[in-house]
């Protein structure tokens, strides 16, 4: 039997235990700052105005900044059980942090009038999205090869073999003449004799 090496263990996920960790502490920081601390949804200094919340944990935060941090957190528990979707949505999630980072960075009073953001929580949400794009980057690790055996192809049929054979030709060469004794008519040869049965008449 022939044997062929495919890749049946797909090795150890790099991403996924790391992604759904952070996926499950933005969970709890988000529900833990809408209850605790900033709960405001105010809409008023949308899309160029400043923004204020209050402060949880060292962050400021609002309504709004509490909802991002659940639904951050809620995609990346949803895509963590898969290699793909961890690597998917961490790299969406990191994109999406990162950027509102540098906005809150630029424009120093949150994020389009709407995100309520001090320094902590730049540097969280900067942080975290590095953080993310780098393991969205991570493959997998220990796969092994599986041996299986293929059956081999079936070989091709014979064809019958062709005997030829030579006709045989048998060849009657002549034998000696027989000797006729007739030199003595009183003693004649073999041939000469009479037959078994007859007899010589005078």
């Amino acid at each position: 039997m022939a044997e062929k090496e495919h890749k049946a263990k797909k090795g150890v996920s790099l991403a996924k235990g790391p992604v759904g960790l952070l996926g499950l502490l933005g969970l709890i920081y988000g529900i833990s700052a809408l209850i605790f601390g900033g709960h405001g949804f105010a809409t008023q200094h949308v899309p160029s105005g400043a923004v204020h919340g209050q402060t949880w944990l060292g962050l400021e935060v609002n309504g709004w900044s509490n909802l991002l941090f659940i639904a951050a957190g809620l995609l990346l528990m949803f895509g963590a059980p898969l290699h793909w979707g961890a690597k998917g949505m961490s790299l969406i999630v990191g994109l999406g942090l990162a950027a509102a980072a540098v906005i809150a960075v630029i424009r120093g009073d949150g994020v389009f009038g709407l995100f309520a953001a001090n320094g902590r929580t730049e540097l969280v949400w900067g942080a975290a999205g590095a953080l993310l794009v780098l393991l969205s980057l991570l493959p997998r690790v220990g796969g092994k090869p599986e041996r299986r055996e293929e059956p081999e192809p079936a070989a091709s049929p014979r064809a019958p073999r062709r005997v030829t054979r030579e006709p045989v030709t048998f060849t009657t060469e002549p034998g000696p003449a027989p000797t006729r004794f007739l030199e003595d008519p009183e003693n004649p040869g073999y041939e000469d004799t009479p037959a078994a049965g007859e007899r010589l008449h005078d």
